[in-house]
């Protein structure tokens, strides 16, 4: 796991660890680790779909039935003045385990915060690596 070598001035540490922490997570298989920086209500939007924090461990299982060696690389944060809206641009790497495939994903994701917990983290990638994704899917 790879993290942003110089952070933005205005991303606090409390920020960073938290985008750390979902980085973890999914690396590790274990929302566990993440589950306390969101809000009970918390949901994530990605081109797949929408998954509500109470299906996050069940979404990362899922995810992990046809990937592998998951490793997330944080390039850049940004924080809103207010501290309720959050970019966060990260690479996704991973292996398709029917043909052993490695790529890699650039995301682009916006999460709005709530007292510091994620209401909502929204995912967004490129055409052509949803395309990939979607076949490596099926």
């Amino acid at each position: 796991m790879r993290r942003a070598p110089k952070p933005t001035k205005n991303v606090s540490a409390r920020v960073r660890s938290l985008v750390n922490r979902q980085a973890q997570a999914w690396e590790k298989r274990d929302f566990a680790i993440a589950a306390h920086d969101w809000l009970p209500n918390g949901e994530l939007f990605s081109p797949g779909g929408r998954v509500f924090k109470k299906d996050m461990q069940r979404a990362m299982r899922d995810l992990f039935k046809n990937f592998t060696d998951l490793e997330i690389s944080v390039n850049d944060m940004f924080l809103s003045a207010d501290k309720t809206r959050l970019a966060i641009q990260w690479d996704w790497t991973v292996t398709r385990k029917r043909d052993r495939k490695r790529t890699t994903t650039h995301d682009a994701i916006l999460v709005h915060l709530v007292g510091g917990k994620i209401a909502t983290w929204s995912e967004y990638f490129g055409w052509q690596d949803h395309t990939k994704v979607s076949e490596s899917s099926s």
